[in-house]
């Protein structure tokens, strides 16, 4: 969410962790139990590491103030700590590189005393990197930085063979796990506010992605006090299967469902209102049906309170329950449906959301499905990162997979390949589809994007079934992935699945844990032709039921698997017949092995003076000059605000001496729409005479990959050669590969 809302934060210090893993950061043998619910929040001190990459050698100083900007290998809870030579009464500045820092927190300075001293920021800060501002004449000897965050491990895991999941997959679990702290935030940035929305999908994935350790914020979450005037939709969508429901399936916490009973009952029988203005669903000022999307969230809160008499000794209440229900259902057709589609009198055309609701609720029957994917699903790009969550759900459940999976890649396109370790409040930094604005004030590390859930739980198939992972399945919906290795930690141990697919057999390997209960499907719709299953090599099916092994039962068929129920312990579904395995999405690109050019010595000038960029209408004044764009940092970057794009505006790098390179990289990821409409490049060797263009092109959104035949040079130029009226100019961060 975008409000402003301060909290306050604790910091506990405890064990020093291991050295941390890009992306993810953190390896850890075994793990804890749980700490007492009444005990302080876990946190953890990771002691004080090297950052990655520094814009100066050190030591360095310099006659002039200077900034020295430090990389961090993924964006964490950090705090900057410099050693250094210096007179006294001079004031060093510590700053996150993350301008969205200073909504919530002031820049920390320190004053130096005379001689080598060592100084340690006292607040953690949010960012990928941290900028120290030197006066002039002090030396600065050393830095280094102090993570600190939740006291959790990263035990759960997903790989397949299309690494552009892989990547989200790993900046949603370090999107969650810096959303983190005291309590669940939205973002460790801007607001750090416990909303139930954002709240939904981060006590998801941290079931998915962490250790039990974890499960301390969702239990806190879950017996949260209700605050009915805040927001009261996302109250819904956490009232339901998607938040009390799943957390019950995940910790088998029978006490939590009894305290929440009453309270959960009183919020859905007398206090929530429908068409209440303050009934937030989703970002967006595009069409967003309400009015079908809070009956079908409410719908779903209602069976869900349902399940929860059943088991707190609440029978009584069932058969209002299911009248409130039946009422729903007996009028949501003659209501909404339109033939074609859901939709209220709110609005003149369908919502993705409405309609995707419709479906998970299980108020669209089957017979429906078809026409909503034809008319709205696959035409409707309303929901935000958050909303697309329960589209991609609802794709799923109509058999869709494969159309789930490619809308994520297009929907997620940008933060895939970007340097950014997490995932964004919006996608492309719109609020939802392009028609209300490019909101500059969004943060790039937003809690509630969730396709480590998604993965892991819908695609990967692996879910709990009966609380506490008594019994759980294994169903995937793979669609054109053909290998899947997964690692879910649930409270009765690791879940393992190695899933392999060719053009003959489909593999389930699967290690189940203590104490649980497996169902293992075949899916049917993987094949052209199902011949026969085996399991550990011996056949089990071959059109029917056929043999027994030890350990495995037969389960039933229905029209989607062949299904096995299985005790505790290591086996090996094979599936034979014929499989299709052609995909419509291009494959990721290889990982590329280049070198980039060291630029810690190289300057950056421009067509227009460095001025300053009014971030946020002015709230945040941020250093636009040309150097930025050469410090190693995409947070920090040059922008030519005089005007908006037009030819003959360029930016100039003087590498100092001759270098032998055949590729430039600009990045405005930061900047999204900023990338430079036209472009020609040209080299020079002394800064006066100008070759003729070596490339032209068109800027790419967010990533401009410029590649030309080997040149050497000591200058290049980058000018504008085309116009856009909206956007300014901007580069990040600027890197130059040497030609091989």
């Amino acid at each position: 969410m975008h409000r402003p809302h301060k909290v306050s934060l604790s910091i506990a210090a405890s064990v020093f962790a291991t050295t941390a893993a890009l992306l993810l950061g953190q390896a850890s043998a075994g793990e804890s139990a749980a700490a007492p619910q009444d005990a302080p929040v876990p946190m953890k001190d990771y002691g004080l590491q090297e950052y990655v990459h520094l814009s100066k050698d050190l030591p360095h100083t310099e006659p002039k103030p200077w900034k020295l900007v430090c990389t961090l290998p993924y964006n964490c809870h950090f705090q900057a700590w410099i050693e250094l030579e210096a007179a006294a009464g001079q004031q060093i500045r510590f700053d996150s590189s993350n301008p969205l820092v200073s909504y919530l927190t002031p820049t920390e300075t320190c004053s130096t005393t005379a001689g080598s001293q060592i100084h340690e920021a006292k607040n953690w800060v949010s960012g990928e990197g941290a900028i120290y501002t030197i006066p002039a004449g002090v030396t600065v000897k050393a830095v280094k930085y102090r993570q600190t965050g939740y006291d959790t491990t990263f035990a759960g895991s997903f790989e397949c063979n299309d690494n552009d999941y892989n990547i989200l997959w790993k900046k949603a679990a370090r999107t969650a796990y810096l959303c983190m702290r005291d309590h669940f935030y939205d973002c460790p940035d801007r607001e750090r506010v416990g909303f139930w929305g954002d709240g939904t999908p981060e006590m998801n994935q941290c079931f998915y992605v962490f250790d039990s350790k974890a499960h301390r914020l969702a239990r806190d979450l879950v017996r949260r006090e209700l605050q009915p005037k805040f927001y009261p939709g996302q109250h819904l969508e956490f009232l339901g299967e998607y938040g009390l429901w799943f957390y019950y399936l995940q910790s088998g916490d029978l006490d939590s469902m009894k305290a929440i009973y009453e309270p959960t009952k009183t919020f859905l029988f007398d206090t929530y209102q429908f068409g209440n203005p303050r009934t937030w669903f989703d970002w967006g000022k595009e069409v967003k049906d309400t009015a079908v999307t809070e009956t079908c969230f409410f719908y779903i809160c209602l069976g869900t309170l349902k399940k929860i008499a059943l088991i707190t000794g609440h029978e009584a209440d069932v058969a209002t329950i299911d009248a409130k229900r039946a009422a729903i259902k007996k009028t949501f057709d003659s209501q909404y449906w339109k033939g074609r589609y859901y939709m209220s009198e709110q609005v003149n055309e369908p919502d993705d959301r409405a309609n995707a609701m419709a479906v998970n609720a299980g108020l669209a029957e089957p017979a429906k499905w078809q026409a909503i994917y034809d008319n709205v699903l696959t035409k409707k790009t309303g929901a935000s990162c958050f909303f697309d969550r329960w589209v991609f759900e609802a794709l799923c459940t109509m058999g869709k997979q494969e159309y789930a999976l490619l809308r994520m890649y297009k929907r997620y396109k940008t933060m895939i390949p970007c340097s950014f370790t997490t995932l964004w409040e919006h996608y492309d930094r719109w609020w939802a589809s392009r028609i209300d604005a490019f909101d500059e004030g969004s943060s790039l590390n937003h809690g509630w994007n969730p396709p480590a859930i998604l993965l892991s739980q819908t695609i990967a198939g692996v879910s709990a079934l009966a609380p506490g992972w008594s019994t759980y399945q294994v169903m995937p919906k793979e669609a054109f992935l053909t290998s899947i290795k997964v690692v879910v930690p649930s409270v009765k141990g690791n879940v393992s699945v190695d899933l392999h697919k060719t053009a003959s057999e489909y593999a389930i390997e699967l290690i189940s844990p203590a104490g649980s209960t497996a169902i293992v499907g075949i899916p049917k719709g993987s094949f052209t032709k199902l011949d026969t299953i085996t399991v550990n090599g011996s056949t089990i099916w071959d059109g029917s039921a056929k043999g027994s092994v030890e350990g495995v039962a037969w389960d039933g068929e229905d029209a989607g698997y062949v299904k096995f129920k299985t005790t505790p312990g290591t086996w090996k579904f094979v599936g034979h017949g014929r499989l299709p395995l052609a995909t419509p999405k291009p494959p990721a690109p290889p990982a590329a092995h280049e070198d980039a050019l060291e630029k810690k010595t190289w300057s950056a000038t421009a067509s227009v003076p460095d001025g300053i960029f009014p971030f946020c209408s002015g709230r945040i004044p941020l250093d636009a000059g040309a150097a930025n764009a050469l410090d190693g940092d995409h947070w920090t970057g040059w922008r030519d605000l005089t005007e908006t794009q037009h030819p003959g505006q360029w930016f100039e790098v003087d590498m100092q001496q001759a270098q032998k390179f055949d590729k430039i990289v600009l990045d405005n990821t930061w900047a999204l729409w900023d990338s430079p409409e036209k472009y020609a490049v040209s080299v020079s060797n002394d800064g006066s005479a100008w070759s003729e263009p070596i490339a032209t092109g068109a800027g790419q959104l967010g990533i401009t990959s410029i590649s030309f035949p080997p040149q050497t040079a000591r200058y290049f130029r980058i000018t504008q050669t085309g116009s856009n009226p909206k956007y300014h100019w901007s580069i990040y961060e600027l890197d130059v590969y040497l030609a091989k």
